[in-house]
């Protein structure tokens, strides 16, 4: 009972040539073989929002279907008839979308009832995978339908369906599932299927970005999407740690204790890091930063420290918070012109200063003046 998107051709598309798919596993062809039941549970780098993943058909599921190529695809529930729940699958994009570029968003599905059924299969971008521990339903309001798609009947039932797509933000997390805002029960009533629930099978997912703009892609990435093997234990199993990769800037570490001379703090708390990302895509952090260039004749020092959230190791968050503030401390160097000697870093690793997790993902400057 899930779903997934197609990394199915290359095209042209309002003359703009696509290519490069962001998409890991999007044939569902990789199988992972979980740790708790030695058995053939998700396809690899997938991930179920539940503990308990259900609705993959491989080659060792009851549920005989065809698939559109391959031999697995998945089963995903979009309205039930008996709770208000529905299927999610989700994997961490290859490398997070930019906001203005375009992207073709293709798919291979089929359906239980209207085949093809539109009306209830969508995707959403979000900056960090989601985690529940009952059926749920989402709603986002940024969730992307596949109304207006093209479409093309294939084979044994399935039909290729195409988008382009405009990125709004720097999501790196794709969701699949349905994102109606309508109940399951007016779903149902809708399609005079009161008794019975709505399935929709998923193929073949892709999103290609433009042939002449392409993704740096994290070489880990995949890797260590296919390693994450726990998948029916109560807690999500991409809390396990990402490796992270190492900064190429020289930094020192700095005692543990701060010098008493401290006269300004700057926090910076609101930059988003992906999962497994320490780089800095909010711009008005460096806006933020720009008053530094008339005061810096006037800094004896700068100390920078990162923190994380408390998903993860402790050994991961300490080199994630790192890295975090080394590439504060590059921005620093390298577009404010604050001299590198007199900055100092430290990773404090995991932080929970605040309720929010999100919020203790941060860097926190603080400035001595002489």
């Amino acid at each position: 009972m899930k779903s997934i998107l197609s990394f199915f051709f290359t095209c042209i598309i309002s003359s703009v040539a696509f290519g490069q798919n962001i998409v890991v596993n999007g044939d569902l062809e990789d199988v992972n073989i979980c740790d708790e039941r030695t058995a053939r549970c998700s396809p690899a780098g997938w991930f179920y929002f539940k503990y308990d993943p259900q609705g993959f058909a491989n080659p060792g599921f009851r549920y005989k279907t065809i698939s559109a190529s391959g031999n697995c695809h998945f089963i995903l529930l979009a309205a039930d008839t008996t709770a208000d729940g529905r299927d999610y699958w989700q994997t961490k994009l290859l490398c997070a979308l930019e906001p203005g570029k375009k992207y073709t968003v293709s798919l291979k599905i089929s359906a239980t009832w209207a085949n093809p059924n539109l009306n209830d299969i969508g995707i959403w971008f979000t900056d960090q995978f989601v985690y529940a521990t009952k059926d749920t339903v989402f709603r986002p309001d940024n969730a992307i339908g596949f109304i207006d798609a093209k479409v093309k009947a294939i084979k044994n039932g399935w039909f290729l369906i195409t988008k382009e797509i405009v990125a709004t933000n720097n999501a790196s997390i794709l969701v699949v599932g349905n994102f109606s805002k309508k109940s399951n029960p007016e779903i149902l009533l809708q399609r005079n299927l009161e008794k019975k629930p709505v399935f929709i099978f998923v193929d073949d997912i892709s999103i290609n970005c433009e042939k002449n703009s392409p993704c740096i892609v994290n070489p880990n990435l995949k890797d260590s999407l296919y390693a994450l093997k726990k998948r029916h234990s109560r807690y999500p199993p991409f809390t396990n740690p990402f490796p992270v990769r190492k900064d190429s800037i020289i930094v020192k570490e700095i005692p543990a204790k701060a010098p008493v001379n401290k006269v300004d703090t700057i926090s910076i708390s609101s930059i988003q890091f992906a999962l497994d990302d320490y780089r800095i895509t909010d711009k008005s952090v460096l806006r933020m930063l720009n008053p530094l260039r008339q005061k810096m004749n006037a800094i004896e020092k700068m100390e920078v420290i990162g923190f994380t959230d408390d998903l993860g190791s402790e050994s991961y968050n300490l080199e994630l918070s790192k890295n975090r503030a080394a590439s504060v401390i590059k921005m620093l160097a390298n577009d404010i012109g604050i001299d590198p000697k007199i900055i100092y870093v430290r990773g404090e690793g995991i932080s929970r200063r605040f309720e929010k997790k999100e919020l203790n993902r941060r860097v926190d400057i603080y400035i001595y003046w002489k």
